[in-house]
């Protein structure tokens, strides 16, 4: 459900709510508006509860992005292949001929993550959509530091064990997919 994706709505309707039970209360010195307050709060308070206790599939498929990214900066290749569906294995060998090239030393991973979910097919497939930046240099060639910043574009697959796991990839220009399609440099 929409609602236990993030908190900030539920904050913001709580905070909604709340000020206009106060003021009524306020306004009409009623006892009645002061109990529906407290209600109000105890409602509100469970649903952030709730938020923090239900993990939906869009959060989990936001947790293995930022755990590629931890596994990219500690140039952990298994920790990357490992987030990598056994469907596509030609994607895992990819991804270690490209990790053994270069050292990262920094992956940053903006705020604007955008998860979709496609329920329709089977198995699930799911998109995350963020802006990404990377430092890093060539190995053996430490003094060329360099940067890519690119728009990130990862698909997810459901696989059998229930894990999301990457499925495909693509980068485009840091302004989005409209931007165009890039190479990385490696």
């Amino acid at each position: 459900m929409w609602i236990f994706e993030q908190s900030l709505p539920i904050i913001i309707i709580a905070v909604i709510g709340g000020a206009i039970l106060a003021g009524t209360m306020l306004q009409t010195g009623k006892q009645l508006f002061l109990y529906l307050l407290i209600g109000w709060i105890a409602v509100c308070s469970l649903l952030l509860a709730l938020e923090f206790v239900i993990v939906t599939e869009g959060e989990r498929i936001e947790a293995v992005v930022y755990d590629i990214a931890a596994a990219l900066e500690a140039n952990d290749v298994e920790g990357v292949t490992e987030c990598v569906s056994v469907a596509v294995p030609n994607l895992k060998d990819q991804a270690e001929r490209q990790m053994k090239l270069v050292e990262i030393e920094s992956v940053k991973v903006k705020q604007n993550l955008e998860v979709t979910i496609n329920r329709g097919s089977t198995p699930p497939i799911g998109i995350a959509k963020v802006n990404v930046k990377m430092t890093g240099h060539l190995r053996g060639n430490e003094v060329m530091d360099g940067q890519f910043a690119t728009f990130l574009v990862l698909t997810f697959q459901l696989d059998p064990d229930g894990q999301w796991r990457v499925i495909s990839y693509q980068f485009f220009d840091p302004r989005g997919e409209q931007a165009g399609e890039i190479t990385p440099p490696v």
